[in-house]
Formats: structure tokens, sequence, C-alpha cells
């Protein structure tokens, strides 16, 4: 196997073993606190402290992969991956296992921005929906599977195999993308260390406010705002150069593909712990039959992701993109009201199939579309950015939910009724912003690029080339 579906066989492989580990540690949670004995706040930070390190660094690790070769930060990232991974396995106290955890997510970081920008070297932009749509089966099937293998290697074995587990995964991934994986020789460009300081600095205090909400949060987002808002004035004098180029929102669609990309992030991964929560704690589920319930969201977006992409390519990004939208806003509509109004709780899958459609239509396009509206010297930083907005989304729509879960929990079902409300309307927006974008297909929309030469430099669209895997 080679050229370009090598090369996208490749990438699906270390992603997997990204989504896989992001799934799996849930489950194993009640045994760690067993053996380790943390705290509630130590059992948190597990997961929490990965996501903190996974989110704030992307916009740093995106544009050292246009500096060193996108290829080469993603193997790093691999092949760190599976060291942290080992580390983890073998943690002594809660402590390591949080700081080896934050070293996982500095790993999956380095890794996270770079798939986007090799997938346009591989492909045409009028194939690059259907090897999204296939990309986004795969990350079905990792949030499937995840925890099923976490129960079944927690049982079986030990809780410290769901970290065994993703290094003969991380060796595999990293041969078949050192074989498969097209490189290129990089730019040597200055790189804003001053830039990057500012922005983790404040995506950290950002990230770390919303996750925690704790006396101290406001300080923290205060001075966040403060760090981003001077990284936001340096980087409009450095141009193209700039860790995180302005020039990027100059497009439009750019800019409506990453606000409804927010949309999707924050929706998505903020309605689970609620629903959860009601299927178990208030309608007296067990964790096998809760996980039950949400499996259709996977189920359908394994079957439907492929060819909501080849769609895409055919028809171009809008119908798509806002017929997912429009069922994500239908979906937490659907599981909003099985809550309030006490439903039969089964109704919560016909919300999660709906759900995973959802998911089959929006994402292929959306990526797609930010991916096009930028020249290739810019993918790195426009991958960053792109998946900055939606993992700041996430992070900003779990933080959300728990706080009103925490504020309201003497009042179960007001709590639920304006949690789904919140993540409804925060849906109905996204779906606006993805109304607004291209109605063609790539290739018509190329042709108007070339007649009206108006776009601003570093964002003008460009014919795809059609040679090989290097285009």
């Amino acid at each position: 196997m080679t050229g370009k579906r090598g090369g996208l066989a490749a990438l699906l492989a270390g992603f997997f073993v990204l989504l896989l580990d992001t799934t799996i540690v849930a489950v194993a949670s009640p045994a760690i606190q067993r053996e380790l004995k943390p705290g509630v706040a130590g059992l948190f930070w597990v997961t929490a402290g990965y996501l903190l390190a996974f989110s704030v660094p992307l916009l740093v690790f995106g544009r050292l992969g246009d500096r060193f070769d996108p290829k080469r930060v993603y193997l790093c990232g691999m092949a760190g991956f599976g060291v942290a991974s080992v580390l983890c396995s073998l943690a002594p106290s809660t402590g390591w296992l949080i700081a080896f955890r934050v070293l996982q997510g500095l790993a999956a970081a380095a890794m996270a921005p770079q798939p986007l920008t090799l997938i346009r070297r591989l492909f045409a932009e009028d194939e690059r929906g259907r090897a999204l749509g296939i990309w986004g089966s795969v990350a079905a099937a990792g949030t499937l599977l995840g925890p099923v293998a976490g129960g079944v290697l927690t049982a079986a074995l030990d809780w410290r195999w769901i970290f065994w587990v993703n290094v003969p995964l991380c060796a595999v991934a990293l041969v078949l993308g050192l074989l498969l994986i097209p490189g290129s020789p990089g730019r040597a460009t200055p790189f804003d260390v001053v830039g990057a300081v500012t922005s983790t600095a404040g995506l950290s205090l950002l990230v770390w406010a919303l996750l925690t909400w704790q006396p101290l949060s406001l300080v923290a987002a205060v001075v966040a705002v403060v760090l981003l808002a001077a990284f936001h004035r340096r980087e409009r004098g450095h141009g193209e150069e700039a860790l995180a180029p302005l020039a990027l929102f100059r497009s439009r669609d750019y800019t409506r593909a990453s606000l409804a990309m927010a949309a999707l992030g924050a929706t998505v991964l903020a309605m689970a712990l609620p629903t959860m929560l009601y299927v178990q704690d208030v309608r007296g589920f067990g964790a096998l039959e809760g996980a039950a319930v949400m499996a259709p969201d996977a189920l359908v977006a394994m079957v439907l992701s492929p060819r909501a992409g080849r769609w895409a390519d055919r028809v171009g990004p809008r119908r798509p993109a806002v017929l997912g939208l429009v069922l994500l806003t239908a979906s937490l509509l659907m599981v909003g009201l099985v809550v309030v109004l006490h439903l039969a709780p089964w109704w919560v899958a016909a919300g999660a199939a709906v759900l995973g459609a959802a998911n089959s239509f929006a994402w292929a396009p959306l990526s797609a579309t930010a991916l096009a509206a930028v020249e290739p010297a810019l993918a790195g930083a426009a991958s960053g950015v792109f998946n900055t907005v939606r993992q700041v989304g996430a992070v900003a729509g779990v933080a959300v939910t728990g706080a009103i879960l925490a504020g309201l929990g003497a009042r179960p079902t007001a709590a639920f009724g304006v949690v789904f409300g919140l993540l409804t309307l925060t849906a109905a927006a996204g779906t606006v912003a993805a109304a607004r974008l291209p109605r063609t297909p790539a290739r018509v929309s190329q042709w108007r690029s070339r007649r009206w030469p108006r776009c601003p430099v570093g964002l003008r669209r460009r014919p795809a080339a059609r040679a090989g895997p290097w285009s």
C-alpha cells in the first residue's frame, strides 16, 4: 500500500491510538481510585491534566509543523506518546500518574494539528471530503472501542494495561508513518518565542480557570485575557510569520468553519456528562447499559462518515455542514426533552443515533473548508488554530455544563433543562455559521477565486494539484 492511501492509513493508525486512549481512561477510574487512593480532586486531574496539556500547545505545535515538516513533528509526538504511556503504566502514585498524563497530553498536542496539513498534501481539494469522512469513521470506532477495551482490560488484567496497550499500537503507527507518510524539507522561518510563551501562558490560565472554577479562577481568567490580548497585539506585527497569523481570519470561509467547529466541539463533549448522570443516577441504569444507550452515536458515525465525505466532495461544504448542525441541534433537543419530561430513557439511544449522523455530516466539510481556505505555507498554523478553537470550545462546554450541574444540584430537572437548553442554542448558532459556508464544490470556488483575486495574500486559493501524493 503506497501513495496517498498508504499515507492516510498511517495517519489513521496514529489517530486511532489517540482516540482510544482518550476514551479508555474514564472506564478505569474506579480501579485507579481503589489502588492509588486519590481524592476526588486527584482523580479529576488524571483526566483534566491530560486535557490541559493537550489543549494549550496546539498553536505552537501547528506552527512547528510548518517549520520542521508536519511528518517529523507528528512522528515525534507519536514516539513521545508511546513513552508517556509506559510511564503512566508504571506510575507509583497519583501525583506521578498526573505528571505522566500531562506528558501524554503534550505528545498528543504535537500529533493533533499535523494530520490536516498532511491530508492537504496527500489529497486534491475535491478528494479531501472522502478522506476526512474515513477519518471520522475511524474516530467513531476509537470512541466506541475505548470504553469496551478499558472495561475488558481492567476487569481481566489491571488498570495499568489500558496504558500498556498503547505501546504496540504506537510502534505500528510509527513504522507505518516512517514508511508511508510523505515528508518535506520544512521552512526555515523565524519562530516567535515570545508569542509562544505568551499564548501558552494565557491559554493555560484560561483552560485551568474553565476546568477548576475555584476562587482564584476569576483572577486567572483576567490574567489570561491580558496575556492573550498582548499575544494578539504582538501577532498583528508579524504577518504570515506569526504563530497564529491573523490573516487566517480574513478568510470568511475559514472563520465560519472555525465557529461552526467550536459549536460542534462544545456541545458533543459537554452533553456526555449530563446524559450519563441522568440515565445512571436518575433512571438507575448500570454502566454497561449507559454505554449501550450512547453506542448508536459511534455506530452511525462509522457507517455514515465516508458517505458524507463523498457527498461533500460532490456538492460543496454548505449543505452537508448545515445538515450536520441541524441534526446536532435536533439530537440535543431530543435528549433534553427525554431528561426534562422523564420520557422512556431508551429514547436517548435515538438521540445518540441522530448525534452520530450529525458528526458524520458536519466534520468532513468543516475541516475541508478550513484546509481549502489557506495557502500551503500557512497550513500548519491554520490547523493549529482550528484545533485550538475546537478544543477550547470543548473545554468551555464541559466547564459550563459542570458548573450548572453543581450549582443546581438540588434541582436536577432544572439543571438538566438549563444545560440542554444552552447546548441546543450553541448548536443553533453553529448552524448559522455553517449556513454561510461556500455553496459550490471546490473546483468552482477555485475558478471564482482566480477571476476575482481579492483574497488577502497568503489565503488565495490555488487550483488543486493532481500530480500525486505531494500535491
